[in-house]
């Protein structure tokens, strides 16, 4: 498989145990018991900042790439494209909630806990369309030479979390992920 798909299915695989551990913490709120909010908190900015600047660009180039290749399907990367903008709206959305609880302003448990399901649901259906339609039809129509030109082109900075490790940055979640790992 080309780097620039290994990337991005590695980023996919451990988006989906950040995905696992949210709704962990939201069925806990759920439940009435008050979760890490600065876990959570790390969890957006992590998945905002990293999605933003590397794995969501780096999809788009592809798509795009698709797209001018010519395709019956263009319906999937349009959607896919739009929703990259999309979901930083639904996250900034679900950090404003959580940021009212902490800082005591009135708010409907269930209302926060929609919106953190809501963004939830969407990142697992985007990632689905994604993996199940969008990358195999990629895979089948882009060509070495397009692959290589996507892999200049693709940013390249480390994962905070999972490559070149910034534990000061995000303490509470690499500290949960790691007592995870041992677990």
């Amino acid at each position: 498989m080309y780097p620039v798909m290994t990337r991005l299915a590695e980023d996919h695989v451990r988006l989906a145990r950040l995905l696992d551990l949210f709704e962990d913490l939201l069925n806990r709120f759920h439940d009435g018991a008050e979760p890490d909010y600065e876990l959570m908190a790390e969890m957006l900015e992590y998945m905002d900042n990293y999605s933003d600047i590397v794995h969501h660009p780096t999809e788009d180039i592809i798509f795009e790439r698709v797209l001018e290749k010519g395709t019956e399907r263009h319906d999937v990367f349009d959607v896919l494209m739009r929703q990259h903008k999309a979901l930083g709206q639904l996250s900034k959305r679900f950090r404003e909630s959580l940021d009212g609880i902490l800082h005591e302003e009135v708010l409907l448990r269930e209302d926060v806990e929609a919106h953190g399901r809501e963004l939830i649901g969407t990142l697992r259906a985007h990632k689905r369309l994604e993996d199940e339609e969008a990358f195999p039809i990629a895979l089948e129509r882009l060509s070495e030479e397009d692959w290589a030109q996507i892999e200049a082109q693709a940013p390249t900075q480390d994962d905070p979390l999972f490559g070149t490790l910034d534990p000061l940055r995000y303490q509470a979640l690499y500290a949960r992920l790691a007592a995870e790992s041992r677990g």
